[in-house]
C-alpha cells in the first residue's frame, strides 16, 4: 500500500505544479486571449489558483494522515 501512496503524492505535486504553471501562464501571456477576456478570464485564473491551493491542502493533509498511520 505504501507505494500506491508514493505514487499518489506523486501525481498530486504533479497536478498542482500543472494547475499552477496553467494559471501563471493565463496571467502573464494572451494565450486564448479570443475567447477567455475580461472578467472570465480573472474568474478563470483565480479558480485555477484555487484549485491548487485545495490540491496542496489535501496532499498535505494525505501525507500527513500516513506518516501517523506509520
Amino acid at each position: 500500500m505504501k507505494g500506491l501512496n508514493t505514487l499518489s503524492a506523486w501525481l498530486g505535486i504533479f497536478m498542482i505544479i500543472l494547475v499552477l504553471s496553467a494559471a501563471v501562464a493565463f496571467s502573464i501571456t494572451d494565450v486564448m486571449s479570443d475567447r477567455l477576456y475580461g472578467g472570465k478570464r480573472t474568474g478563470f485564473i483565480v479558480m485555477l489558483f484555487a484549485y491548487a491551493v485545495y490540491r496542496a491542502f489535501r496532499l498535505y493533509q494525505n501525507l500527513k494522515q500516513s506518516r501517523n498511520e506509520e
